[in-house]
């Protein structure tokens, strides 16, 4: 009898790679998109897909659900056989590491040293009007709540630093201003790097800071038109914020900076480090909400808060104001950025 000869199918099959946590499959969301194609008899396909069952097995995370990691990028090849499976995945976590974000902040100070002079003016200009932004809530915040004030002044000031100036910081964040006291760390830390020149460091700090005064003059103007400061409780909040902060002195103003400054880097820093929006608000929120409600003084922010209350009838000259607050809290914005933010991290991550 004849024999019918056996055929040796060759086709291509798809590979699927399951990862077990906990016993439990991980989430379709978390999982890597596996692509292979294999060209082998059957029976090698089957001894492939049990190898890497085993090999998935072995390297399971501790957490399941929204609290396992993403899997890490898979590539595996044969040659002799004709197969190769690939497996794109999401970065693992939600942050970077600290050296790595130092990295980041590098990067960024080149992008800066590249971009047009007149780009980096107008960028300020936003900065500058965004933090004024910030400042205003602050103070109306303030200004509408005496009650809570005088009853409890902690929680007050807890609010104000909690709704105002973390709103600003962000907008600026998520539209890419050209804040002035972030700028000082991220520039001086290309230079430190020997990524960026220091005529670039000038010219950013420069046109930034420029373009942050102006900005936040003229949120005040707008914000004297708009009349936000009207109610006769808001205006007198706005004229005492003025004058208290034009009659520190020369140390207490400069040293007010200094703490402020490491603050408002760090919180930069965080939302470098950060790879979402969520992310990059939360690294905002504690750094600023901090040194707002502990009395802190902000270069920029000072830019709006003192004009605003100099236009609502706070008797304070412009000498007063730049004598007595903006020079030295400026000095201070500097030092804490180059000494404690840009410099120690430089130390730490950047001379290798």
């Amino acid at each position: 009898r004849a024999r019918r000869p056996r055929l040796r199918p060759r086709r291509a099959r798809s590979l699927e790679l399951r990862t077990h946590t906990n016993s439990h499959l991980v989430s379709a969301s978390t999982m890597a998109t596996l692509s292979a194609v294999a060209v082998a008899p059957a029976a090698h396909a089957a001894r492939v897909r049990a190898s890497f069952r085993r090999a998935s097995s072995a390297r399971t995370s501790a957490f399941a659900g929204a609290f396992a990691k993403p899997a890490s990028t898979v590539v595996a090849s044969n040659a002799r056989r004709g197969l190769r499976v690939v497996a794109n995945a999401a970065p693992t976590g939600d942050a970077l590491p600290p050296p790595a974000v130092f990295n980041t902040v590098c990067a960024t100070a080149e992008k800066k040293a590249a971009q047009d002079p007149t780009t980096t003016l107008v960028l300020g200009f936003s900065a500058g009007a965004l933090i004024g932004i910030g400042a205003l809530l602050m103070s109306c915040i303030g200004a509408a709540s005496p009650a809570l004030a005088a009853a409890n002044p902690g929680l007050c000031n807890f609010l104000k630093g909690a709704v105002g100036l973390p709103a600003g910081l962000t907008l600026v964040i998520l539209t890419g201003a050209e804040l002035f006291t972030g700028n000082v760390m991220t520039m001086l830390s290309g230079v430190l790097t020997k990524r960026v020149k220091t005529e670039a460091l000038i010219r950013n700090w420069v046109l930034s800071y420029t373009g942050n005064f102006i900005g936040s003059v003229v949120m005040a103007y707008l914000a004297f038109g708009a009349a936000t400061a009207a109610a006769p409780a808001a205006k007198a909040a706005v004229i005492g914020i003025a004058t208290t902060k034009a009659s520190l002195p020369f140390a207490v103003a400069f040293f007010k900076g200094v703490l402020c400054n490491w603050l408002v880097c760090l919180a930069v820093w965080g939302t470098m480090a950060s790879t979402s929006v969520a992310g990059k608000i939360l690294a905002i929120f504690w750094p600023i909400s901090t040194f707002v409600a502990l009395g802190f003084e902000h270069s920029v922010a000072n830019m709006f808060l003192i004009p605003h209350g100099i236009l609502c009838g706070a008797q304070v000259s412009v000498a007063d104001m730049m004598l007595n607050n903006i020079i030295p809290v400026t000095l201070g914005n500097v030092f804490a950025a180059a000494v404690f933010v840009a410099g120690l991290h430089f130390y730490a991550y950047g001379r290798e």
